[in-house]
């Protein structure tokens, strides 16, 4: 899918100039409207990828949206899509997102729903025409600490951090309702004396109709992230340890993890092409103590203000 991303944004036309601020309030989650040309569709705010739009099937092909030619269709099989495996389409398509104004929005749909009706699609935070998206959370405290993170660039959305002689990738994620990460990340925090493991089994889905089994972490005291501290984080596992672990809990997986990087270390040398890049998900589990989560595009940077317990 970031193959896809990259090859639709190579000829990303220059933007009108932005607007300075728009604002949002998540309930948990932050929501708005991309209008096109033939109607509107009512989106998630994703503060986890790049500059795109993502859309379920039915209302791409209600909008009568038309694939890039040559490259704009094509299949790909995944472990983390239902099914194992999932058609792809996607192009150029002039959108105003959360009427900051039209552009040329880089947009895929995909023959697997990616969000639940009456939710279309999800559209990254960085695709609103702003400097900066300021997304209040009205079920968070007000007040308290100013947190200052550095994304790895001005069109990226996640933050990194170099941890253990690894660099993780930090995503936010208001759709989370915990923190996971995949084998590699926590293999990292544990070596670092961040988490232990516990053995008990939980199930994560990350899209519609589709669960992959996880083992709840368990923080040591002080443990943090970019000054951001730990609460309930989990880590994804194969579906053979979650059986190995509580086979009644494991009873509701519904994707094949077996052969998924995200759920194994991969350190072998002759393995290299399999290993994944550390990746932590930061979830409500630790966004839920913040009042506001801001985009700041010309600095390159997430404001956090937070007031955590204790």
């Amino acid at each position: 899918m970031r193959a896809a991303l990259f090859l639709l944004c190579l000829a990303a036309p220059l933007a009108a100039k932005p607007v300075p601020l728009v604002e949002l309030e998540a309930d948990p989650i932050p929501l708005t409207r991309v209008q096109m040309k033939r109607g509107g569709v009512d989106v998630r705010v994703s503060l986890g990828f790049d500059k795109a739009l993502l859309l379920n099937l039915a209302p791409a092909q209600q909008l009568g949206l038309k694939p890039f030619p040559l490259i704009g269709k094509f299949k790909v099989k995944n472990p983390q899509i239902p099914g194992g495996e999932a058609m792809i389409r996607g192009n150029f398509v002039s959108g105003d997102v959360g009427g900051t104004g039209m552009q040329k929005l880089p947009t895929i749909w995909i023959d697997k729903d990616v969000v639940v009706p009456p939710q279309q699609g999800i559209v990254s935070v960085l695709a609103f025409d702003a400097d900066r998206v300021r997304i209040r959370n009205l079920r968070a405290p007000a007040g308290g600490q100013v947190y200052r993170l550095a994304r790895a660039g001005k069109t990226d959305a996640e933050v990194k951090l170099n941890l253990g002689g690894e660099t993780l990738r930090l995503i936010f994620d208001f759709t989370s309702e915990r923190s996971v990460m995949n084998a590699r990340a926590a293999a990292v925090l544990e070596s670092e004396g961040m988490v232990r493991r516990t053995g008990r089994v939980g199930l994560w889905s990350p899209v519609p109709a589709f669960a992959v089994p996880v083992e709840l972490l368990r923080p040591e005291p002080g443990a943090k992230l970019q000054g951001l501290p730990l609460f309930d984080p989990v880590v994804r596992i194969s579906r053979a340890r979650a059986e190995e672990l509580d086979a009644r809990a494991a009873a509701g997986i519904t994707g094949d993890s077996e052969d998924d990087p995200d759920a194994i270390v991969v350190t072998a040398e002759r393995e290299k092409g399999r290993r994944r890049e550390p990746w932590i998900l930061i979830g409500r589990d630790v966004l839920r103590f913040c009042g506001t989560v801001e985009l700041d595009r010309p600095g390159a940077a997430w404001v956090l203000t937070c007031q955590f317990p204790g």
